[in-house]
């Protein structure tokens, strides 16, 4: 006769849960980190070139917990359908790559910012994010671990909301991640203008059309009427694209800040960046004027920089004195004065703003 077979043992798709010392290393990690940014804040000082080498992975390496915390939820769901039991498992995983990750690319911020001459409130804020971030992927860890092992009437009931809560801070921390990189107003600049109403935000800044310079009687007037110095309509726009995001109030790189005319002529840890009439001597003309793939070009990163004709406008405004007031009708790289009937006088010298 032959005997009965034994049944297999089920497979679980559950992980067995982690012992705490596993724990305790990562939020020993995290604490570690926290002490970090509260030891040694970013304070505009660039220091060792090789750490910042190391610390521009940082954009490469912190989209991976972003991905991973976004996809998390979907998982979860699909898990609670027949067809999605095998995903379970997954989501044990994905946690454990996220509270790593997010750890490690929250790091790499911080050797980034402390040695990269980033300083500023956003700054701080977006790095203590970071380290919230990884300690809330760790906690929602292990509530999952928990809710796993004995069910819904444990602490384990506390996963979904603290799930919930790590993917809105996800969202909060790369928000300011991405306003670092692109200035403030990136992700608000083109948004329509019901949107902003019902989100109960100011209207959007509208741009003064440029006068026709070839018009003097009508930039005459304009001046007169108050309308902007040469410096407020072509200069400082063009300094609030491509040099503000990365020299403002919240991230001043190299301790130079470019978001008002005081503070700019005020320089930065390399002296002073616009010295008035003096083009050779001038730190910002010589950054802007560089090779686009020279190490000390700007704006640095990929970022547009300035064009052609914004390259020659700062020119003519450094060149002719740096002035924050004169009317825009003096700008120009040549000026004609009547000498005689029928003559006039060229001159190539920038006259005096």
């Amino acid at each position: 006769m032959s005997s009965p077979e034994t049944p297999l043992p089920k497979l679980s798709t559950e992980r067995r849960p982690a012992g705490p010392l596993a724990g305790i290393f990562w939020l020993t990690a995290i604490l570690g980190l926290a002490t970090l940014a509260l030891v040694y804040p970013p304070d505009g000082v660039q220091r060792s070139t090789l750490a910042q080498f190391v610390g521009r992975f940082h954009p490469l390496v912190v989209h991976l917990p972003i991905a991973l915390i976004a996809l998390l939820p979907v998982i979860e769901a699909c898990a609670l359908f027949r067809r999605g039991h095998h995903l379970r498992g997954a989501a044990d995983f994905l946690l454990w790559i996220a509270t790593a990750s997010a750890i490690g690319g929250t790091t790499l911020g911080w050797v980034l910012a402390f040695n990269g001459g980033y300083v500023g409130e956003l700054v701080n804020d977006h790095m203590w994010s970071g380290c919230i971030l990884s300690f809330f992927c760790l906690f929602a860890l292990l509530l999952r671990r928990r809710w796993a092992q004995d069910g819904w009437r444990s602490a384990g009931v506390l996963y979904l909301p603290v799930l919930l809560a790590t993917v809105g801070l996800m969202s909060w921390t790369a928000h300011q991640g991405g306003q670092l990189t692109h200035g403030e107003t990136y992700l608000t600049e083109h948004m329509p203008a019901k949107l902003r109403a019902w989100l109960g935000m100011p209207e959007a800044k509208t741009k003064r059309p440029k006068p026709d310079p070839s018009s003097a009687s009508l930039v005459g007037a304009q001046v007169e009427a108050g309308e902007p110095s040469f410096y407020a309509q072509r200069i400082a726009p063009a300094f609030e694209r491509t040099c503000v995001p990365c020299h403002k109030e919240d991230k001043k790189k190299a301790d130079l800040r470019m978001d008002t005319y005081a503070l700019l002529m005020q320089g930065g840890e390399s002296g002073p960046a616009v010295v008035p009439g003096k083009l050779a001597e001038s730190e910002l003309y010589r950054r802007i004027t560089l090779p686009h793939d020279d190490e000390e070009f700007m704006p640095s990163g990929g970022k547009p920089p300035l064009t052609a004709e914004e390259t020659k406008w700062v020119e003519q405004w450094i060149a002719a004195g740096a002035s924050e007031t004169a009317p825009s009708s003096l700008a120009t790289s040549e000026e004609r004065t009547p000498v005689g009937a029928g003559q006039t006088k060229s001159s190539s010298t920038p006259p005096a703003l």
